[in-house]
């Protein structure tokens, strides 16, 4: 695992999850964690994948931001952030959480569709340039779970989907879009959930 600061002599010891099921049995709620956004999800997930896939001060990208779970995560673990989501009310919600300053050269947030090529690259420039990074180490997917959540009105909004061909096409379009900045032989994660339409189970 050369991609972490992990000390694998001693991985019996980390806290570190190695088992294929992850049991997690309450929500971290310490700091600037607060589940106030239908379909945020559980902050140990991206605690784990950003301390076993990457190292202190390597870039994380994520295109579906939502509240901001994961930067909270990136600020915490000293890591720099990348988010992008297609919601415009979670911006301030998030630029509010982060209103300290504290880390405000380590993150860059915008209002972006992810299945824009255009608006995705227009945003890595800025963002490169705010941070003064050239690619990202790491890309964290958190896609909504089709229809089960509606976000928003826009048309290219993620959530208004209800059929599971569809969704998997624009879907590919965002990994397209955000994998080609991400440098090569690092890895990229998806955290996906069930959805039962029609009397079956989607995943």
């Amino acid at each position: 695992m050369r991609w972490n600061d992990l000390d694998m002599t001693k991985w019996q010891e980390s806290d570190i999850n190695t088992d294929s099921l992850w049991l997690i049995n309450e929500r971290d709620k310490s700091g600037k964690h607060k589940n106030v956004y239908h379909g945020n999800f559980i902050p140990q997930i991206p605690n784990q994948l950003i301390r076993r896939y990457t190292q202190e001060n390597d870039v994380i990208l994520e295109p579906f931001m939502g509240s901001g779970t994961t930067l909270f995560e990136c600020e915490k673990l000293n890591r720099k952030y990348i988010g992008f989501d297609i919601n415009p009310a979670m911006f301030e919600y998030v630029n509010n959480a982060m209103g300290d300053g504290k880390y405000e050269n380590n993150f860059y947030i915008n209002h972006c569709n992810s299945m824009d090529e255009q608006q995705v690259d227009k945003s890595l420039g800025n963002a490169n340039e705010k941070l003064g990074i050239k690619s990202v180490q790491f890309v964290l997917m958190h896609p909504p779970y089709m229809d089960i959540v509606k976000f928003t009105d826009d048309e290219n909004d993620m959530s208004k989907i209800d059929n599971i061909n569809e969704f998997v096409k624009k879907f590919k379009i965002i990994c397209e879009n955000s994998l080609k900045h991400l440098d090569k032989d690092r890895y990229f994660a998806v955290v996906i959930g069930d959805v039962y339409k029609k009397e079956r189970y989607c995943a």
